[in-house]
């Protein structure tokens, strides 16, 4: 069963966006057949996987909110083998104001990842914009597995109980939603506040294990900026390793799709 997994932070700047794309790459390297989502109007995502924004006829946007569009319609290869991404556009910025009058507006992902045939994929990433909105809801709502990255900062574990308090609300309509865990992203390892936030989030949060963490290194933004992953920009680098390790992680971890114990929120 292809498994769906939102990257999901409200909080800005925790790296949603390059660890999308580095954990489908790794995937990928593992014979994977991933189809990416880029629910983020800034299209970042689109952009790193070599996709021309201003030239696609079909955007995320379309599939949201136009009924008669399939994934199948909209999805596009990338610059890496085995990965298919369903584009973003800045469109997708109004979409909030035009969903209003949509019915089951909050549905409207899970609706069109349910109506298309996902047997060629292995998994669905889907990459998210940094704020609680209604883009964030259908994601939430579609996804049956959740990645939060977060960067070992007092801000970002500042606005974690936000977050938990929305995933326990969404889980009313998606009781099958199952948080993975904490991606740790721009962690410098010889850094004592980076380990102290990360000991805290342990002892705050018990039942969320810690991915692999990804140390804090120019080479992610590097690699966005030539449209490629870090695996294959700098394939034996730090931090293409530490995406392959989060990618085997992920591999082995119990799916709620496959029938493992969804965690419960709404305590946290």
């Amino acid at each position: 069963m292809t498994r769906i997994i939102g990257f999901f932070n409200q909080k800005g700047g925790t790296a949603k966006t390059t660890s999308t794309l580095n954990v489908a790459a790794a995937l990928a390297e593992q014979g994977k057949r991933i189809l990416t989502v880029d629910l983020d109007p800034q299209a970042s995502l689109t952009m790193a996987t070599g996709i021309d924004v201003i030239s696609i006829d079909l955007s995320v946007y379309d599939l949201l909110l136009d009924d008669r569009v399939g994934i199948a319609e909209v999805a596009l290869p990338t610059t890496i083998a085995g990965v298919d991404i369903v584009p973003s556009h800045p469109d997708l910025a109004a979409a909030e104001l035009e969903l209003l009058n949509v019915l089951e507006r909050e549905r409207q992902l899970d609706n069109r990842l349910r109506e298309a045939d996902l047997g060629t994929y292995d998994y669905v990433l889907i990459d998210s914009p940094p704020a609680l909105n209604i883009i964030s809801i259908n994601i939430l709502v579609a996804i049956r597995e959740l990645v939060i990255p977060i960067e070992p900062h007092p801000l970002s574990i500042m606005v974690l109980r936000r977050l938990f308090e929305t995933v326990a609300r969404i889980r009313r309509l998606n009781p099958a939603l199952d948080v993975l865990g904490f991606l740790p992203t721009k962690v410098h390892h010889s850094s004592r506040l980076a380990a102290d936030m990360l000991l805290h989030l342990e002892e705050q949060y018990p039942d969320y294990p810690l991915l692999p963490a990804i140390p804090l290194s120019v080479r992610g933004a590097e690699s966005i900026a030539e449209r490629i992953s870090i695996l294959q920009y700098m394939p034996r680098s730090t931090v293409a390793a530490a995406y392959r390790d989060v990618g085997a992680w992920i591999e082995r971890a119990a799916s709620s799709s496959e029938g493992g114990a969804t965690r419960d929120v709404a305590r946290v």
